[in-house]
Parts: C-alpha cells; structure tokens; sequence
C-alpha cells in the first residue's frame, strides 16, 4: 500500500471521529441545557474539565511509545519492540492503579464549597471520582488502540477511538435524556470505556498477533530511556489541561457558571473548524513518522508543501466562514436569537460580536500551529517544543488571574491569542531546523495566510455590526458570498490547484 492510500485510510478513519466529535457538540449541549439548565451544563463542563489534568499521569508514554514502537516494527526491531511494549504496559498499570486508590481522597475534599456549585457535596466527589477513573482507563485504551501502528494499521486503532467515543456519546446522551443524576452520567462514561477496551484487546489479538501486548518482558534499563523521551509529550498533554481546562475553572470561580457555559459553547464552534482542519493534518501523522523512520526526506518534503497549502486554503475559507455564520449557528444550536435594535457587539445573550472575532483569530493561529506541530510530534523531535508549551500556557494562566477577574472572557482571549502567536512563530522555527540539511522551507504561505486573515477579520468584525440582527435567511446567504469570495482568493493565493492537479494525476494512474 503506497504512502498515499495510507493517509487517505487514516484521513477516513479520522473523518468518521470528527464526525461523531462534531455531531456530539452539536447534539448534546441543547439537550443537555433544556433537560438541566444553563448553570448546571456550566457546572458538568467544569467538573469534566477538572479532572482532564489526570490524563497527563500517562507522562506522554503513549504518544511516544506508539510512534517509537512503530519505527522500531518497520526496522526488524522484534526483541527491542516487545521488550519496550511490555516494560511500557507495566508502567501504565501501575500508575493506573496506584492513582486510582490515591483518589480516594476525594471523598474527603468539598468540592461544592470549592467550585461553587449548585449540586450536593457528595455527587460532586461522585461524579469527579468517577469521571477521573474514565480518564485514568482512557490513558491505557489510547496504548492498547495505537498498538494498531506499528503494522501500518493505524486507521484500525482510530475506528476503535470511533467506537469508544460513539458509545460514550450515545451513553451520555440517554443519560442526559433520562435526566440521571451527574454519578449516573459518568458512571455510564466510564463503562463504555471498558467494554470497548476489552474489544480492542480481542481485535489485537485477532488481526495482528504478532504485536499482541504481554506483560512477560520486563526490562529496567528502558524505563529511564521511556521516561525521558515521553516526558517531554507529558509537557504537551499537561498544556492541552492548562489551555482549556485551566481557563474554565478560573471562569467558573471568576464570573460564574453562565459564563462558563456561553464561553464553552462559543469555543465548541470554533473548535469544530479546527476539527475539519485536523482531519487532514493528523491524518498525516502515522505518514510522517514512517518517511522519517526510513529517512526519506524529499517524500517528507514535498508532503510538507502539498499538505501547508491544502491547510492554509481550509483555515481561511473554513474559520471566517463559520464566524460569519456564528449568529446564525448560536440561534439555530441552542435558540438564543440575536434581536433587533440591540447593541452592536452584544446581540443576544449567548453571541457578542467582538469575542467571537477574537476566537476566530485564535482559531486560526491554533489551526496553523497544528500543522507545524505534526511533523514534530511525529518525529519525536519535540522536546523543545514540549518546553515552550508548558511554560508560555504556564504564564497565560497565571496572568488569566488578572485578566479574567478584570476583563472577564475577553481578557482571556487576549492573553490565549497573544501566547498562541509566539508558540507557531517559534515553532515554524523549529520545522525550519528539522529540514535544515535537506532544504531552506520557505515562508511565503504563512505570510499571504496573516495577510489574507487580518483583512477578513476586520471586514468580517464591520460585517457582522450590520448583519447579525438580520433575518436567518439573510445571514446564511451574506456568509455564502463571503465564503465563495475568501474561497476564490485563497485558491490562487496558495495554489492549490497545483496539488489538487498533482493528486488528481496519481489516482488516475493507479486507476488506469
């Protein structure tokens, strides 16, 4: 199966989990919010992101020994690869288990007096506990379900990630539909999670055997080596708590839950832009870390270029886009309908203008920086990344304390898109740097991409002032010419058509 076909597999197997992702954001916040309330969504957002720190206690293993795992398979490595396989496992139980009886403390702490929440004391240490045992299983099912890798089948362990998330969607959804208390909801959470596990385990073992994980091979010399290079992808999923995590609680204690639950509704529709982006950059990854295990720097090049264009091209039609549409997705999602006559930047209760043009900016930055971040994450060149990571979200945070309890969401938003900006300006350096001895990469995209985005969000931000109030049918078809015209501009702005021409070629040639 040439390279290609591969990332057009991962590409689909990663569509289908954008697509349940999606259709669960869509879905179950309105249901959620009709079935409970408004401050009660804010509250289950803010207990679920609490716990979302516990996913770091896998201190990066999985991302890095899948993908170390893998090269070590395409090289012949065997012995090498059940030893590391075996001696990583072991470390992953245990870390499981001793935290999950450490956890029992929480049965002691008042988590209601400490987040100031509506519901009693004792289903909120249910409900964390409970929810923290999901997170906790969740870090051996990504080890077991990225096993699928290092025999070039890493579509299958993102089908299985497909059919643990549907599962716990469809939980959560008929638990939020029976009104169940919160213990209940994530009690359903986590026994999805195990079941599916267990399916992963009987698929391993039928499908590809020759990788099926054991406990027998145990080596201490590699731990220290595991350790040190996963370490460093521990630093990265620590950010991923403190940039959307982190923010929430200082929300939740700050300016309340209502806030909580508009800023999460507000960044949930950003977040899907990014989600349709990341198909096609995570789609890459299993790619990438095969062309750089076997050092073939020109296909690694010329994927790099190919797939900058094709992203820049989606970042601009896609966020700007969806920002025109905000009015109109708010009103049809959760029915808050901006009214007419009101202020220019607030509309309605749930959609102000001027923090959703900040998000969109945000979105854009984000979208950009994953891209970059892919050929690093996947090559295990990521350490000094990992550290400009961990620090900058460590300084957005602690300046958040101010900015939020002083300019509320906005302030947030400053800070998250001014530390964004400096970490894809420095990482753009650092793909420089991993293809110094083969090629200069050059920068000419990412400046007609700013060029094209700072001029759309500014019209956009005039647009919308006249626009928002406006009847349904007017926005959706205002956003349509808006999105055909950035659309056309950045077509031949990152010449697209070349690679489209160039992809367009191989398949007929491989259907001749």
């Amino acid at each position: 199966m040439s390279p290609f076909q591969r990332i057009v597999r991962n590409l689909g197997a990663i569509f289908s989990g954008k697509l349940i992702s999606i259709i669960q954001q869509i879905v179950i916040p309105p249901i959620f919010i009709y079935r409970y309330s408004l401050i009660n969504y804010g509250e289950w957002i803010a207990l679920s992101g609490a716990v979302s720190i516990l996913g770091t206690l896998n201190f990066g293993v999985n991302t890095y020994m899948n993908q170390d795992l893998a090269v070590r398979f395409q090289r012949g490595e065997t012995q090498g690869y059940h030893v590391r396989q075996s001696t990583a496992l072991r470390l992953l139980l245990a870390v499981v288990l001793t935290a999950a009886l450490l956890f029992l403390l929480f049965f002691f702490i008042p988590f209601d007096t400490l987040l100031k929440l509506h519901i009693s004391r004792s289903a909120a240490q249910w409900t964390l506990y409970l929810l923290a045992m999901q997170v906790l299983f969740m870090i051996l099912f990504g080890y077991l379900s990225g096993i699928f890798m290092g025999v070039a089948m890493a579509h299958r362990g993102a089908n299985w990630n497909n059919t643990q998330a549907l599962a716990s969607s469809l939980g959560l959804l008929a638990g939020v539909l029976l009104h169940a208390p919160f213990p209940v909801l994530a009690a359903i959470q986590l026994s999805t999670l195990l079941l599916c596990s267990l399916a992963v385990l009987a698929d391993l073992r039928r499908t590809a055997p020759e990788v099926f994980p054991g406990l027998r091979f145990w080596d201490g010399t590699v731990v220290k080596d595991i350790l040190h290079g996963s370490g460093y992808f521990g630093l990265i999923e620590v950010s991923t708590f403190l940039t959307y995590s982190a923010p929430m609680l200082l929300l939740q204690r700050f300016v309340g839950p209502i806030a909580v639950a508009a800023f999460v509704l507000m960044r949930t529709i950003f977040s899907m832009c990014r989600q349709i982006l990341a198909m096609f950059t995570q789609s890459m990854g299993p790619e990438i870390t095969n062309l750089f295990g076997r050092s073939d720097w020109p296909a690694l090049g010329r994927l790099y270029d190919y797939s900058e264009r094709v992203i820049f091209f989606l970042i601009t039609l896609v966020n700007l886009t969806v920002l025109m549409l905000s009015p109109v997705l708010i009103t049809l999602w959760v029915h808050r309908k901006a009214t007419a006559g009101a202020p220019v930047h607030h509309v309605s209760d749930l959609f102000t203008i001027y923090p959703y043009v900040l998000s969109s900016a945000i979105s854009i930055v984000i979208s950009l920086k994953e891209h970059k971040f892919q050929f690093q994450f996947s090559t295990n060149t990521h350490i000094e990344l990992a550290k400009i990571m961990f620090f900058s979200y460590i300084a957005m945070v602690a300046v958040s304390f101010g900015t939020i309890q002083y300019f509320g969401v906005v302030g947030f938003l400053w800070t998250w898109l001014a530390v964004e900006t400096l970490q894809t300006a420095r990482l753009v350096r650092l793909n420089e740097k991993l293809f110094a001895h083969v090629e200069k990469l050059d920068t000419i995209y990412i400046t007609r991409l700013a060029s094209i985005c700072i001029v759309s969000l500014f019209l956009a931000f005039a647009a919308l002032t006249k626009t928002s109030t406006l009847p349904l049918l007017a926005q959706a078809a205002i956003a349509t010419l808006a999105a055909l015209m950035v659309g056309t501009v950045a077509w031949y702005l990152f010449r697209v058509k070349e690679v489209y021409s160039t992809m367009l070629g191989r398949f007929s040639k491989r259907f001749a």
